[in-house]
């Protein structure tokens, strides 16, 4: 897009052609001075003397149908039921996100046409020095604000309530600087955007460990998790929970599939650590943690259960379409050991004539079943995960009614992800915007490419790339040394976002680290190989090595992390000791998950001098 520029008193106007594509609103007492540079246009406000507050704003002459503030606002969050930021406004004020609340300082974008012409048109902006991010529309047109100081408005999302607006402050300045962005059909701005916040900031976190220690502390607090129940049933504890000073296995709701729990994941990397170092031990843990699972966890009904304690005995798609991969996955590592367990294969394509089973004329499958295998929850987005068990039931069976469904719901979910520009429900604890919805079109998308060789399905891989991007942390935040963040060093470049709702960085980016390095190749940009070094340097951090204590408790398992690092101003109102209550602190649960993801990204990385930061 060639663009050009226009005075209008005291505004500037940015143009293709003779249409007027954003207006850039000047200020008294200020000018501004427009830079074009590779298809990017820079302002530069120059105050005749220093100011303690700054707004630029920004005006789109286009009517905007989606908008995305990265990643807390997409569309005004009008899907979902959970609390969050809904709309624009509250009471007429138009919400205003510190920097570090915002995967991008001030990032923002919007995407629309030209009403006369019907031609695509996007727009993104960020600005320097930590300014905050506000968004909303006017007659249809949107309205981009950089902001400073620090400031969030009219309210602050908190976990359980909306608290109080925060005003920071700030040494006077003369000079501001924003960055905006166009682009159109071809080339969206908010990927351009994206990208050159991305490769500006870019760079290895501080590594406390490297990936052979890594393997092992995580296979220890697998054996940590690793529990015996009375009736037989073996399995890895969901997670350890802060009982006044002590950590302590959590009681209810044990044993899951995937998702937090990742038992048969965990179970396999056990299995990879008896061929790496001949550890018998692991061994007897993974082979009774498999059996167990695939012989008792089911219902009355003969259904596969996603949640082996759960007295409501629910299946979900999350559970069933990861639990499925790792079943596949565990097969044939016995099948390589030289001790071949048939019955995971068979517990697995029991999983997929399930799915198949239940899929619908339009190609989706469904969210949550009953015991009885009956649909309870059908909407969202994260019916996606079974896409993926399918795909290796036809890799390994070649048997076309598996291709079949996957190619049907692969459609049917890229088609719902395309239509909104995001996904839903992801996240079982939530019901919102999210990002782990996607995570399953960028794995099938790959999948479907490496066994049907189709390009669409590599492209539309990317696509989902790009929504994740759009969630991982492209800048450093600073913490105020006081905070649970500072003493820890935390580092928030890289991370991800869990939901719309759940304001927190957690580590779950990790499953899908090493689809980023298959795109990076396939696609033959090293941006996303960067980011996956980006996400598996984030996701290390805070891993104990026995001797770590964090608010006085007792030194945390081998192996062991937090779920998740409150990044911004979220957490609980209430005046707690737990970490979890206080912004920029952390969650004090110390979940399965995380190991596992670990596990995952070494099992599947065939160099760990990569991991380490030696190949850059």
């Amino acid at each position: 897009m060639k663009l050009d520029i226009k005075k209008d008193g005291k505004d500037h106007l940015i143009c293709n052609g003779k249409k007027v594509v954003v207006r850039i609103v000047g200020i008294e007492n200020g000018k501004d001075t427009i830079h074009f540079a590779n298809g990017i246009v820079k302002i530069e406000r120059n105050m005749q003397s220093p100011v303690n507050h700054m707004e630029i704003k920004m005006i789109t002459y286009y009517q905007s149908s989606h908008t995305q503030i990265f990643p807390l606002s997409y569309d005004g969050n009008r899907w979902g039921t959970d609390h969050e930021y809904k709309g624009f406004t509250q009471n007429g004020v138009p919400y205003t996100f510190a920097y570090h609340r915002t995967a991008v300082p001030g990032g923002s974008s919007s995407v629309g046409f030209f009403s006369e012409t019907n031609e695509s048109v996007s727009t993104a902006v960020y600005g320097e020095e930590k300014p905050s991010a506000s968004l909303y529309l006017e007659n249809g047109a949107a309205v981009h604000r950089l902001i400073w100081p620090e400031t969030e408005e009219p309210c602050v999302l908190m976990a359980d309530g909306w608290g109080e607006a925060y005003y920071g402050k700030m040494y006077p300045a003369d000079l501001f600087i924003g960055y905006l962005f166009i682009g159109d059909e071809k080339e969206e701005a908010w990927k351009q955007m994206l990208s050159y916040v991305f490769k500006k900031n870019d760079h290895i976190l501080k590594m406390q460990f490297k990936a052979a220690k890594i393997w092992k502390m995580q296979c220890s607090y697998a054996k940590e998790l690793y529990t015996e129940e009375d009736d037989g049933f073996c399995g890895f504890s969901i997670g350890f929970t802060r009982q006044k000073d002590r950590w302590e296995k959590r009681m209810e709701q044990k044993y899951e599939m995937g998702w937090c729990g990742q038992n048969i994941s965990l179970a396999v990397s056990l299995l990879y650590d008896y061929q790496m170092n001949g550890d018998v031990r692991s061994k007897e843990i993974a082979l009774k943690v498999l059996d167990s699972w695939s012989d008792m966890a089911k219902s009355d009904y003969g259904y596969p259960l996603t949640r082996y304690d759960d007295e409501e005995q629910k299946i979900d798609a999350c559970n069933l379409g990861t639990g499925g991969m790792q079943f596949f996955e565990a097969y044939e590592m016995t099948k390589k050991l030289g001790f071949e367990k048939k019955v995971y294969l068979e517990t697995a394509l029991f999983i997929c004539d399930f799915i198949i089973k239940r899929q619908r004329l339009d190609g989706g499958v469904g969210t949550i079943w009953d015991k009885e295998g009956m649909p309870l929850v059908i909407d969202g987005t994260a019916g996606d995960f079974l896409i993926l068990p399918l795909i290796k039931a036809y890799a390994i069976t070649k048997e076309d009614k598996y291709s079949i469904a996957a190619a049907r719901a692969y459609s049917f979910y890229f088609r719902e992800f395309d239509n909104n520009g995001y996904g839903v429900a992801g996240a079982l604890d939530t019901c919102c915007i999210d990002k782990e919805s996607i995570i399953p079109l960028l794995k099938g998308g790959i999948m479907m490419y490496e066994e049907m060789g189709f390009d669409k399905y590599l492209d539309m891989a990317e696509e989902a790339a790009w929504y994740l991007s759009g969630w991982q942390w492209h800048h450093t935040v600073p913490y105020d040394e006081s905070s649970i963040l500072h003493t820890l060093d935390y580092d928030t470049f890289g991370g991800t976002a869990v939901s719309t709702s759940h304001l927190h960085i957690d580590a779950f980016a990790l499953c899908y680290v090493d689809d980023l390095l298959k795109l990076s190749k396939y696609k033959n940009n090293k941006e996303w190989e960067r980011r996956a070094l980006a996400i598996w340097c984030n996701g290390i951090q805070g891993i104990s090595d026995g001797t770590l204590t964090v608010m006085g408790s007792e030194p945390r398992p081998v192996g062991s992390s937090d779920e998740g690092y409150l990044h911004t101003r979220w957490g609980s109102l209430s005046n707690h000791k737990d970490g979890w209550a206080r912004p920029f602190g952390v969650s004090q649960w110390l979940v399965a998950w995380p190991g596992a993801f670990r596990l995952e990204v070494l099992r599947a990385c065939e160099n760990w001098n990569f991991l380490d930061g030696y190949l850059q």
